[in-house]
């Protein structure tokens, strides 16, 4: 039966405390972000057994409900009932004097979280894209040189090399900085005149400072980091300007103080630190990387029920961008995506409820395809045991690939990445990644048969 998305939507908004209570909503691929003036107010219990809803997950930055593949039909329905699209309002609200506030690490947490999910849709079409050309190159359609190639090639390319102005964008309203100013600021990083001259290997300096020679491309750290700075300019640049001149002299100010300041420090110190970064991984790789890719691939559905799975993606984009593989992260959630999808295909298997039978093989296909919401708590936590068998299979498919050293080379955490294994560790890499794929698959497959689970009655 089709979801009324509609009646949901005011379902959800009346046991969230009722319009009044919501400060803004935002969503990322499952789940619906609210930020709430109380949280007190929403009653847990009532949202998870509406019928469309796969859990709850409150945190004290937001109120988030996971809804599955058709969160975004559903964020439209609330937003049509009036609800301030956190996505566009860059404007600051007022929140209870009594509200909780968030500690430091869930304020960062937080942070990065709400720069990056709303990028994912753009990095998840472009590996898609990159997977096609994976194809195409296996099975020799089209050559590297040919004008069709080419120009796939630079689709898929565009949202990685302009990662730093698309993450501008989102941190900007994060941040509470004027959007433009910091798509131009941070636009400076990718000019190609400055690229150009960096490729040049020419001296280049500001009023007689240098200006480090760094390409800034498919960088994260940079961009966050200006756009961060940014918003204390933007507050002292408005306290002495005089009010007749702040629509002059406010824009022209943050841009003639951020652009310099980002070039000169912020944007070298960034990049410095998303080298430090990749380095400090390959070495862990290099020295524990079998343990690391293990235990991070069984404790990762737990990692994403806590909504800070994005807070992992500025590091295997710092690796990426740095090295063209990533061994730790992405190998880690491949292994756990299809584990979720291998248990629930289990309890579709065995469960006499019909209904739970739907759900699991809905939610199992789902898993491997790189969203595990729908498995996680549609089926393998509430049933407890299949999540159990979940990280078992995880962990061994995790063990293997961290002893073989699997790696991928294009950004994929479903089972499209076995078109993403092919690379400078050639046939070998292809052969381990298969086989730690179908260790996810399997292992968990067998687990979640051999540990059982209570199979609900079905309903009357």
């Amino acid at each position: 039966m089709s979801t009324n998305y509609k009646e949901l939507a005011s379902q959800i908004v009346e046991q969230v405390g009722g319009q009044e209570n919501i400060i803004d909503l935002v969503h990322c691929a499952t789940r619906l972000r609210f930020r709430l003036k109380d949280q007190e107010l929403a009653n847990k219990e009532a949202i998870q057994s509406l019928s469309g809803v796969a859990g709850v997950n409150p945190t004290k930055a937001q109120y988030q409900i996971i809804i599955g593949n058709e969160v975004d039909a559903v964020f439209k329905e609330i937003i049509n009932l009036g609800i301030a699209n956190g996505e566009h309002d860059t404007q600051l609200v007022d929140e209870k004097p009594n509200a909780t506030k968030e500690g430091l690490f869930s304020k960062i947490v937080d942070t990065i979280t709400g720069c990056m999910t709303p990028m994912i849709p753009a990095l998840t079409a472009a590996g898609m894209i990159k997977v096609i050309l994976s194809l195409i190159n296996t099975f020799n359609w089209l050559t590297p040189t040919s004008d069709t190639y080419r120009i796939l090639d630079i689709i898929g390319d565009s949202a990685f090399y302009f990662m730093p102005i698309l993450l501008a964008v989102f941190a900007s309203r994060k941040f509470k900085v004027n959007t433009s100013i910091a798509v131009i600021v941070v636009g400076i990083f990718l000019h190609p005149n400055f690229t150009g001259w960096v490729a040049s290997g020419d001296p280049i300096s500001f009023l007689s400072l240098p200006v480090p020679g760094v390409i800034y491309a498919a960088s994260i750290i940079p961009a966050l980091l200006m756009v961060w700075v940014m918003s204390y300019i933007e507050k002292g640049v408005d306290k002495i300007t005089p009010k007749m001149l702040k629509i002059l002299l406010n824009p022209t100010l943050v841009l003639l103080i951020s652009a310099p300041l980002a070039l000169l420090v912020v944007g070298p110190l960034g990049s410095y630190a998303g080298e430090g970064l990749a380095s400090l991984i390959r070495l862990l790789e290099g020295q524990l990387g079998f343990m690391m890719v293990t235990l991070l691939a069984a404790a990762m559905p737990f990692i994403v029920m806590t909504g800070m799975h994005h807070a992992l993606t500025p590091i295997f984009l710092a690796t990426y961008a740095a090295t063209g593989q990533e061994s730790l992260i992405l190998i880690a959630q491949i292994c756990a995506n299809l584990a979720q999808g291998g248990a629930a295909f289990a309890v579709s298997l065995r469960s006499k409820n019909k209904g739970l039978k739907q759900v699991a093989a809905a939610s199992g296909v789902s898993a491997i395809m790189g969203i595990t919401e729908p498995a996680i708590y549609g089926v393998t936590l509430k049933l407890k045991k299949p999540m159990l068998a979940a990280a078992i299979g995880a962990g061994v498919a995790g063990l293997y690939a961290g002893i073989m050293h699997v790696s991928v080379y294009v950004m994929q955490n479903s089972i499209m990445a076995a078109l993403a294994l092919s690379g400078e560790k050639g046939t070998s890499n292809i052969i381990n990644g298969l086989i730690m794929m179908a260790l996810s698959l399997g292992a968990s497959f067998i687990a979640t048969l051999v540990l059982g689970f209570e199979d609900p009655a079905e309903e009357a």
